[in-house]
């Protein structure tokens, strides 16, 4: 009798184990999917409108993640002392029920990739005459696949990350029975060994000729990759179009469109793949120090498994004028598009970008701020500030400063055309300011005519102007409203706005208003172009953004402003 009780109680015991195990897995995923799409996303969205860096985002976060776990354990823990211990069985079982159909739902949801969620953020179908480039097929496309004549899918949903096994598991099954064979060549989405899956891509385009349509998840950053290959291979039939960041986590980032040259700080795993291999960066020129191996080590596997080409030029702590000009010559030798990099956006970053583009630099920059002088610097090029002595200016020029100008006027509309000019010049220049009300306008002015905004970007996102509000996407790109007058003598001039690009739609401007605002960016000497907001207003867009490294401003109707937002996130 008494061997049956203790057999009765251990498999209650055991029973109340497996529920509470049962419980506390369920809670975690599906009310853990749940929290990341509706607590956690908008979070750190709110976060990232802030204007806080990924990594700074990234080290709060783990908290919030930490938090649920942790909430998880407590409520498995209260499921089990005061509901399972105390046997209450029908409690507990539809407890535990309802936490599977939590999890189910939410695995449900997660997967569903026909969901408007995720179909909201998918990339555009893009169709050539071997490859066809898109989002994850459903069953439903890939019979229409088959009907079109395609041969095959080559699947990049990678088996190794748990969220993608099962899609890809059910794309395989669906392929059976759409009778369309599913290739799985898996690529990691960031950082990771793709060089066996680029190699087979690669093969393939060279000796197959039958039809494919190729997809990730989304549609985008990995397909993309495969494009490059594609065009690479076979001449360029894909259009890429990449709208080239100027920032990174760790940093400010310069790029020169005409001799496709990217200089800033040392990327996350993700930039690597995001900004520089589909930005279709062809070689990574290193100045990081000797000692920095571990740094070196991990760049040399990444651009190695990117099939990127690697260059070191080590700049130590003390290094040379002649040290830094061995690096530009090099770079500027190349005839393919190349990434420059320090860890940080540092001195060194910023005098190799003065180097490379105007051919002269403020060197060595760190000396600049013991000449005495009141003065802003505006990266390794132009020095703002008072008038210096005779002995200050022997120092400046020195230091490499090749002119001085003085200004004589305090107006925006004059300053603004002086910004420009000297922009335009391209020599070392210290421009000297009656006082140091002028001194900080004239300093925004040509961080913006040459870099975008001076300041973080956090501190203009959601400016008032007259007819809406900023939306600010990098550092030299901003959406905004149409601008009026006051607009352009308390926003565009102050900031040093570069180009306006004015998206038009003819069912909400006028011919009248369209005219008002060329006559006003005519007035203010500011660069305005106009694209008709029709089908692939996009081609015209991305060119002209990247052209302008200074301060873009894209001026839209409000009621516009939501599509073109969302085109522009997607970079």
């Amino acid at each position: 009798m008494t061997k049956t009780k203790d057999k009765g109680r251990n498999w209650k015991s055991y029973l109340k184990f497996v529920m509470w195990f049962i419980l506390l897995s369920t809670l975690g995923v599906g009310g853990g999917i749940f929290f990341l799409l509706f607590a956690v996303v908008p979070i750190e969205e709110t976060y990232v409108q802030r204007g806080w860096s990924q990594y700074r985002i990234d080290g709060i976060m783990k908290y919030y993640v930490f938090g649920w776990v942790i909430f998880g354990f407590i409520m498995s823990f209260l499921y089990y002392y005061f509901i399972l211990k105390k046997d209450r069985w029908i409690t507990s079982t539809l407890l535990m029920l309802s936490s599977i159909a939590l999890c189910i739902s939410g695995l449900a949801y997660f997967l569903n990739t026909g969901s408007s969620v995720v179909q909201a953020s998918q990339g555009e179908i893009e169709v050539g005459e071997r490859f066809t480039f898109g989002p994850y097929p459903e069953k439903e496309n890939l019979e229409l696949l088959k009907e079109q004549g395609y041969d095959g899918v080559i699947t990049l949903l990678s088996p190794t990350l748990p969220i993608e096994k099962p899609l890809l598991d059910k794309e395989i099954k669906a392929g059976e029975e759409a009778d369309i064979e599913i290739i799985s060549m898996p690529m990691l989405p960031w950082v990771g060994d793709n060089t066996e899956t680029l190699n087979q891509i690669k093969e393939l385009i060279s000796q197959d000729d039958k039809r494919y349509y190729v997809h990730c998840y989304l549609g985008r950053h990995r397909v993309d990759v495969v494009k490059q290959l594609v065009n690479e291979e076979s001449g360029g039939e894909y259009d890429l179009l990449v709208l080239q960041p100027t920032s990174f986590e760790r940093g400010d980032l310069v790029y020169d469109e005409e001799n496709e040259v990217l200089i800033g700080p040392y990327p996350t795993d993700e930039e690597w793949f995001t900004r520089i291999r589909r930005g279709e960066v062809k070689e990574v020129v290193s100045l990081l120090k000797s000692e920095q191996s571990d740094w070196l080590q991990k760049e040399q596997q990444t651009a190695s498994e990117m099939d990127m080409a690697f260059r070191h030029f080590p700049i130590g702590e003390t290094y040379t004028r002649a040290q830094l000009q061995e690096a530009v010559d090099y770079v500027k030798s190349l005839d393919h598009k190349a990434f420059v990099h320090s860890l940080l956006h540092d001195n060194k970053i910023k005098e190799f970008e003065a180097l490379y583009s105007w051919g002269n630099a403020i060197f060595p920059l760190k000396d600049a701020a013991n000449v005495g002088v009141t003065a802003n610097l505006v990266g390794a090029r132009l020095m703002v500030g008072l008038q210096p002595t005779n002995e200050q200016q022997a120092q400046l020029s020195a230091l490499g400063i090749e002119r001085f100008v003085e200004l004589q006027a305090t107006d925006i509309t004059t300053l603004y055309k002086e910004a420009l000019l000297i922009a335009k010049e391209e020599k070392v220049t210290y421009i000297i300011t009656k006082d140091a009300a002028t001194m900080k306008t004239m300093t925004t002015m040509l961080f913006g005519v040459m870099y975008g905004f001076e300041l973080p970007k956090k501190q203009y996102n959601g400016l008032q102007l007259t007819n809406g509000v900023l939306d600010v996407h990098e550092r030299n790109l901003t959406l905004g409203p149409i601008l009026t007058e006051e607009d352009f003598t308390s926003f565009v001039l102050p900031q040093g706005v570069k180009q306006i690009i004015f998206l038009n739609s003819p069912s909400t401007t006028s011919e009248k208003e369209l005219k008002r605002l060329v006559a006003l960016a005519k007035k203010y000497n500011v660069t305005m172009k106009t694209i008709n907001l029709a089908a692939n207003y996009e081609q015209e867009l991305v060119p002209l953004l990247n052209a302008e490294s200074g301060l873009n401003y894209v001026m839209i109707d409000p009621q516009l402003m939501q599509v073109v937002r969302d085109y522009i996130k997607q970079f």
